[in-house]
């Protein structure tokens, strides 16, 4: 069931992938504000088929191996919990 979130949570990020900056829609407003006028922050995500150009894969690699070693030594602490229940 971890693996699968972990996989899960990749594979969002790789579709939402960090970006420098959104692509801004010169014809209207289909597209997110550069801007939140809420809170003023800027967007530093975007969609992998709209803002491939803009995608940080250092952030984006960075991302991955974090959750791939979060995913991996939570299975690990589980496993040898569960070991330690069944007193092996």
């Amino acid at each position: 069931m971890i693996l699968w979130i972990g996989l899960i949570v990749i594979q969002l990020m790789v579709v939402f992938p960090p970006v420098v900056r959104l692509q801004g829609v010169s014809e209207g407003v289909d597209g997110p504000p550069e801007n939140s006028t809420v809170t003023g922050w800027t967007q530093n995500y975007g969609i992998i088929t709209r803002d491939y150009k803009n995608i940080r894969f250092g952030m984006l690699a960075a991302q991955v191996v974090i959750v791939a070693i979060a995913t991996t030594a939570l299975i690990y602490i589980l496993r040898e919990e569960e070991r330690k229940e069944d007193g092996h």
